[in-house]
C-alpha cells in the first residue's frame, strides 16, 4: 500500500475516534502526564522499581486515557524493564479504556538512549556540530531511535534546534552552536537519522524539535530568561533550522520555556499559530515543556491562575500539554469549551495532530516492542560509531611546539578535575538527569587518566586530582610530581549539569582550575590543556602558558579514550569550533555581528577578541589551498546559480581530514549587513600527498538577508566570497549580483 493511501486511511480513522470521543476524552488526549504520577509514593521519591499505584493507574490510564507520558521511573531501568511498564500501561489503555487509544511515549535521550541501561551515550550536540559532519550525526541519531525502541520509547524530545547565543546559557552544550546553518544541516540530518522518512518502521523514532522559539537568546544569558528579538532578528537566525528541520519531516515541536519581548512562547499565538502553524505549514504535535502553562502563572506572570493560563496556551495553538503531577488541566479544557472561551475546533485540531502521531507511530498496531529483537544494542558496532563521532569532535585548539602528538616513551602527569571521572565526559542528561549519579557508570568505559595509563603503561603516569570544580584538593602534590615526569596534561571541566543548575554567573574558568595551570607552568614542563565542557571557559590569562590547547566539549563513553588516542597521534584532530571562542566575559560577539559591533576605544574597528574564532581548528597535518575558482563572477536574477571550486592538498606528513568552509560577505546593504554568513562546508579526507577539488553550488538566496519589511531579499551590489578551513587565513573573491 502506498504511503498516501496510508495517510488517508489514518485521517479517516482519525475522524471516527473524534466522532466518537466526548470533551472530556478529548481534553485527556490533551494531557501529558509524567511516569511517576502513576507509580506508588511521591513523584521524586527515589525508586529501584516501579509500582503501579492501582487507583492512580486507573484513573489516568483507564478513565482518563491520557493522551501520554513522559520521564523515567526514577531509576535507570534497562530495556526489559521499559518493556514491562510500556506493556503494562499500552495492554491497559489499549484492552481497558474505552476508546482503546494508545500511550504516546516521550523521553528526554539527548545523546544517545541515555535513560536506557546499557545504551550508547554519544557525544553531546555541540560535539556533534563540532564535527562539522552532517553523516555522523544522522548516524548517531539513527543508533539512538534503535536503542529507544528496544525499550519502547517511541517519541524522542530531541533535537534542540535553538540556535546559542551565549555560552553563560549552559544548554550550549546541548545545542549545534551559534550558526543558524550549521545548526540547520546538524538538526536536519538528525531528523533523517531519527525518523528514516517512516516513523511507523519497528527501528525509527519520531522527533520533538525544541525550543521554539529564541530559547537560546536569554537576554541575560540565563536559562528560561527573557528574550529581546526582533522580528528581523528571529527571521534571519532563529527561525531557519525550525523551518528546515519541518521541510525535513519533523513531526513534533516542543515550545520554549522562556518569553520573547515579554510574551511567553507559550502563550505566543502568533510563533505557535500564525508562524509555526501557518507559515511553516507544521502538521505535528506542538508540545509544551515540564509545567510550563502553569508557569505563565507562578514565572511569567501573565495569567491569573491556571485556568487563565490553560486558556491562553490552547487558544495560542498548545496541542499536547506537560502537565506532569495531575489531570486539574483536564477539567479546565472542558470548562473553557463549554463556556465558549476556547472554540471546538482548536481542540478537535489538538487531538487530530495528536492521533496522528499515535498513527504514524503505529502504535495502535504495535505499542510496544520485545527487546530481544533488539540484539545491537550497546553492540561494539555501536561503540565504534560512538568512537568515531567523538573522535572528529574533538577541537585542536593549539600546538604551537608541536608538543602533540606525544611521544609514548614519555613519563606524563595527568591532573585536574576532569582527569578521572566519566560523569565529566558524559555531561548531564546520563543515566540521570544532571549526570552527577555515579551508580549507574559503566566501569568498562575509561576515564581520561585511566586510557592514557592504558595506552603508555601506568608505571609512566602519575596522578594527581589537583583540584575539585572550585577547590584546591592537592595541587602542591600535582607540582611535586610533575617534576618526575616529562609532559602534564591537565584535564579542566565542569560540573555536570543542564537547564537552570547549569546556569553560571561568570564565563571565566573558575580561578582555582587556572591556578593550577599557572603553577604547574612555573615547573617548566610542557602543559597539554585538555577542556571537558560544553562551552567555552575563559583561559585568556593562561593559555600563554600551555603548548597545547584540546577542546573536548563532551564527549561521551568514549571520550577518555579518544582524548588519550589524540594525545598520542591515534587520532589525527579534525574538528572545528561551532561557536566563537571569547577572549573576555564582557566581549562575547557571535561572528556574525555587525561592524558597529566592533568599534573599539579609538574610534577603529578592531574590537572582535575573540580568543578562537567560530570555524577554528587545527590538524597534525597541513592542508594547502588553491586554484580557487567562481564559474562566472556576476548572478543574474533569483534563478541563476554559480559554481564554486577549490582544490585542497595534504602536504603534511599524517593522513587527516578536513572542513572546508564557504562565507559569503555583503558589502552593502540596506540593513547593516553581518561581517558573514555560512552558506556551505563539507568534511573531507585526505591521505599523505593527496589533493581533492571541493565543489559547491551558491544559487541567489545564498546571498539573501531579512530586510526592512521582515521578509528575505537579495539587494543589487558587491559580494565577496570566502573559502578555507582557517577563518584567518581564507581566500577571497568578489562576486556582483543584478535583478
Amino acid at each position: 500500500m502506498e504511503p498516501v493511501a496510508e495517510e488517508t486511511q489514518a485521517e479517516k480513522r482519525i475522524k471516527v475516534l473524534l466522532a466518537k470521543m466526548t470533551l472530556k476524552e478529548k481534553a485527556s488526549q490533551m494531557l501529558n502526564i509524567g511516569l511517576p504520577t502513576i507509580l506508588k509514593g511521591d513523584y521524586w521519591d527515589e525508586r529501584d522499581s516501579a509500582v503501579f499505584d492501582v487507583k492512580k493507574f486507573k484513573k489516568y490510564i483507564i478513565d482518563l486515557n491520557v493522551g501520554s507520558i513522559h520521564n523515567t521511573p526514577g531509576y535507570l531501568a534497562d530495556s526489559k524493564e521499559w518493556y514491562r511498564i510500556l506493556k503494562t500501561i499500552q495492554d491497559a489503555a489499549i484492552k481497558k479504556s474505552r476508546l482503546g487509544i494508545p500511550i504516546l511515549y516521550g523521553i528526554d535521550n539527548i545523546h544517545g538512549a541515555n535513560y536506557v541501561a546499557g545504551s550508547v551515550m554519544f557525544p553531546h550536540q555541540i560535539a556533534l556540530a563540532a564535527t562539522w559532519n552532517p553523516e555522523l550525526t544522522e548516524m548517531s541519531a539513527n543508533i539512538t531511535s534503535y536503542e529507544s525502541k528496544s525499550a519502547s520509547l517511541p517519541w524522542n524530545f530531541n533535537p534542540n534546534a535553538d540556535v546559542a547565543m551565549s555560552p553563560l546559557w549552559g544548554r550550549i552544550s546541548e545545542s549545534f552552536g551559534e550558526d543558524p546553518h550549521l545548526v540547520s544541516e546538524m538538526t536536519n540530518a538528525y531528523v533523517r537519522g531519527s525518523q528514516q522518512n517512516d516513523v511507523g518502521n519497528v527501528s525509527n523514532t519520531a522527533v520533538c524539535l525544541k525550543h521554539f522559539l529564541g530559547y537560546g537568546a536569554g537576554r541575560n544569558g540565563k536559562d528560561r530568561a527573557n528574550a529581546i528579538i526582533p522580528e528581523i532578528n528571529l527571521r534571519q537566525y532563529f527561525l531557519p533550522p525550525f523551518e528546515n528541520a519541518i521541510k525535513e519531516g519533523a513531526m513534533g515541536v516542543m515550545i520554549s520555556s522562556n518569553a520573547v519581548n515579554g510574551v511567553p512562547c507559550h502563550s505566543n499565538r502568533y510563533y505557535i499559530t500564525d508562524i509555526l502553524k501557518g507559515e511553516l505549514r507544521f502538521k505535528g504535535v506542538v508540545i509544551s515543556d515540564f509545567s510550563d502553562v502553569e508557569f505563565l502563572v507562578e514565572a511569567h506572570q501573565t495569567a491569573k491562575d491556571l485556568r487563565d493560563a490553560t486558556k491562553q496556551a490552547v487558544n495560542a495553538g498548545l496541542d499536547l500539554i506537560m502537565n506532569p503531577f495531575d489531570a486539574k488541566i483536564v477539567d479546565v479544557i472542558v470548562d473553557l469549551v463549554e463556556k465558549n472561551e476556547i472554540p471546538i475546533h482548536r481542540i478537535d485540531d489538538a487531538v487530530t495532530r495528536v492521533l496522528r502521531l499515535k498513527f504514524q507511530l503505529n502504535l495502535f498496531d504495535v505499542p510496544y516492542n520485545n527487546p530481544s529483537d533488539f540484539p545491537k544494542i550497546g553492540s561494539e558496532k555501536h561503540i565504534a560509531e560512538n568512537y568515531k563521532t567523538a573522535s572528529e569532535a574533538i577541537t585542536l585548539l593549539k600546538n604551537t611546539t608541536v608538543v602533540l602528538p606525544l611521544n609514548k616513551k614519555k613519563k606524563v602527569l595527568v591532573t585536574g578535575y576532569a582527569a578521572n571521572s566519566i560523569n565529566r565526559l558524559n555531561g548531564a542528561w546520563s543515566r540521570t538527569f544532571l549526570g552527577r549519579d555515579t551508580l549507574y557508570n559503566d566501569h568498562s568505559k575509561l576515564t581520561i587518566l585511566e586510557a592514557i595509563q592504558k595506552e603508555i603503561g601506568s608505571s609512566n603516569v602519575e596522578f594527581a586530582e589537583g583540584t575539585s570544580y572550585l577547590d584546591d584538593i592537592n595541587t602542591k602534590l600535582a607540582i611535586k610530581k610533575a617534576k618526575k615526569v616529562d609532559y602534564i596534561v591537565v584535564c579542566v571541566g565542569e560540573i555536570p549539569a543542564t537547564e537552570k543548575p547549569s546556569d553560571i554567573n561568570e564565563l571565566d574558568l573558575p580561578k582555582v582550575q587556572q591556578e593550577l595551570v599557572k603553577k604547574l607552568s612555573k615547573t617548566g614542563k610542557p602543559i597539554i590543556l585538555v577542556m571537558v565542557q560544553g562551552r567555552p571557559r575563559i583561559m585568556r590569562e593562561i593559555e600563554p602558558l600551555v603548548d597545547a590547547v584540546i577542546m573536548a566539549y563532551l564527549p561521551g563513553q568514549e571520550g577518555g579514550k579518544v582524548i588519550s588516542d589524540v594525545l598520542f597521534g591515534k587520532i589525527n584532530p579534525s574538528g572545528k569550533l561551532p561557536y566563537t571562542y571569547p577572549k573576555y566575559s564582557g566581549n562575547y560577539l557571535t561572528y556574525y555581528h555587525k561592524k558597529t559591533d566592533i568599534r573599539d576605544v579609538n574610534w577603529g574597528f578592531d574590537g572582535f577578541y575573540p580568543q578562537y574564532e567560530f570555524g577554528y581548528g587545527l590538524s597534525y597535518t597541513n592542508f594547502k589551498y588553491s586554484k580557487f575558482t567562481i564559474s562566472k563572477d556576476t548572478l543574474k536574477g533569483h534563478d541563476d546559480a554559480l559554481e564554486i571550486s577549490v582544490q585542497v592538498k595534504n602536504t603534511g606528513k599524517m593522513d587527516g581530514k578536513e572542513v572546508v568552509e564557504l562565507f559569503i560577505k555583503d558589502m552593502v546593504a540596506s540593513v547593516s549587513p553581518d561581517s558573514k554568513k555560512l552558506v556551505g562546508f563539507q568534511k573531507i579526507k585526505l591521505k599523505v600527498g593527496a589533493s581533492k577539488t571541493v565543489k559547491f553550488r551558491i544559487t541567489s538566496k545564498g546571498l539573501s538577508f531579512v530586510g526592512m519589511d521582515n521578509k528575505w531579499i537579495v539587494e543589487e551590489g558587491e559580494f565577496e566570497i570566502y573559502i578555507g578551513g582557517n577563518p584567518l587565513k581564507m581566500k577571497k573573491k568578489k562576486i556582483q549580483y543584478h535583478h
